[in-house]
Formats: structure tokens, sequence, C-alpha cells
């Protein structure tokens, strides 16, 4: 539950970063630098298994009390979302991250990170995606990162493909 708080918390303060992604960043200190990849390179791991519909790594890699947000407004919780990305009739493609932005909170524990990204996406032969930000939240728990919450929105005049 504590960890829903500090989502729901990282949520509030999240338009301000999506507006300060936007301006030029401040040189951040190395051990910042080195937070931010690992945070990063978390990221990565977690598209990787996403595109390659890698259920039992993404469990592990998914808060329990992990929620979705879509483009769409759909709320999926971990289970509705484990179950949607394992769907054979789903793919997805996420490239050319950009504008990528990683603060960080709790005295490290939580971390988010908004982007900028394309996805290339069909579900039921139904194409999906474009561009889009992404905000996650990011925690640790007994010393590994977790995701928390995943959202994305179509960039401004960008409409939301039909899912």
């Amino acid at each position: 539950m504590r960890i829903a708080r500090i989502a729901a918390l990282a949520v509030l303060v999240a338009a301000p970063l999506v507006a300060y992604a936007q301006m030029p960043a401040a040189k951040p200190s190395e051990k910042n630098d080195k937070a931010a990849q690992e945070v990063i390179d978390f990221r990565n791991k977690y598209i990787e298994a996403e595109e390659n519909r890698d259920v039992a790594y993404l469990d592990k890699m998914l808060a329990d009390d992990f929620f979705a947000l879509n483009p769409q407004g759909k709320l999926l919780d971990k289970a509705g979302q484990l179950a949607n990305l394992k769907r054979p009739d789903r793919t997805l493609k996420v490239s050319n991250a950009r504008d990528t932005h990683v603060q960080f909170y709790a005295n490290g524990a939580v971390a988010v990170l908004t982007e900028h990204v394309t996805v290339d996406g069909r579900d039921k032969g139904v194409p999906f995606g474009g561009e889009l930000r992404f905000l996650r939240v990011f925690a640790k728990q007994n010393g590994s990162w977790k995701v928390v919450l995943a959202q994305s929105s179509p960039m401004p005049d960008q409409p939301a493909a039909a899912k």
C-alpha cells in the first residue's frame, strides 16, 4: 500500500516533470548519472520483456500493486497487464526513445521516468501506437527495481489510435 501512495504522489508531480523534461537540464552529478542509467537500463529490459512476451520475467519486474493506464484510458492491474501482453494476437514494438528524463524521490527509492517514444503495435489485427509520451514510476523493493506505474498519452496533435 505504501508503494501505491508513493506512485500516486509521483503521478501528482508528473505534470511538472513532463514540462521539465523539455527544458535544458543542469549538469547532474556523476552519482545521479549512474542512478539514472540504472533506471534506463531497467526500463530497456522491461520494454524488451514486453516486446518478447516474457511474462515470467515481467511478473518479477512488476510490483504487486502495479497499474497501467493506456492512451485510451483503460486501467490495467498487474494481472490484466500480463494477460494483455501474453496474447499472441497482440504485438508491440517500442523505439526511438527521446526526451528521456529521470527524477528521483524518497532518497532514491522511487524514480519517475518520462520520455517520448514511437510505438508500433497490432491488437487483434488492428494497428495501434504512434508518437507517445510515457510516464513510468519505478520503486526499489528489496534492493531491486519494480515497475509501479506505466502511463502513456499521445503526443500533442497526435490522436489516440484505436485499440
